[in-house]
């Protein structure tokens, strides 16, 4: 378990389903600072702008980093969490897709 202070959440601690059974990426005490790095939406699987959609595995779309566990919550206790900075990539891209 991780004291108040900080921690980081790196993007290889991934789920793509909520579930009771998933195993916590880290513990923490409340007051604890989490940093979270995220993938993009796609799990970051398009690099190139080459890259096609359609060769994108779709069962990795829409990742979370996590889950975390807060010691002393209880179920169905809420927590309260103050975003303090988010940071962003200097390239993105945009994906449309028709059918």
């Amino acid at each position: 378990m991780v004291g108040v202070g900080r921690v980081k959440v790196d993007n290889t601690k991934t789920f793509y389903a909520f579930s009771p059974d998933l195993k916590p990426a880290v513990r923490v005490k409340p007051g604890t600072i989490v940093e979270i790095e995220t993938k993009d939406c796609f799990s970051n699987q398009l690099i190139s702008e080459e890259q096609l959609v359609t060769k994108i595995d779709w069962s990795l779309v829409n990742p979370a980093t996590g889950p975390i566990y807060v010691e002393g919550a209880e179920p169905g206790d809420a927590l309260v969490v103050k975003i303090l900075k988010i940071d962003v990539s200097d390239e993105g891209f945009l994906v449309t897709v028709s059918q």
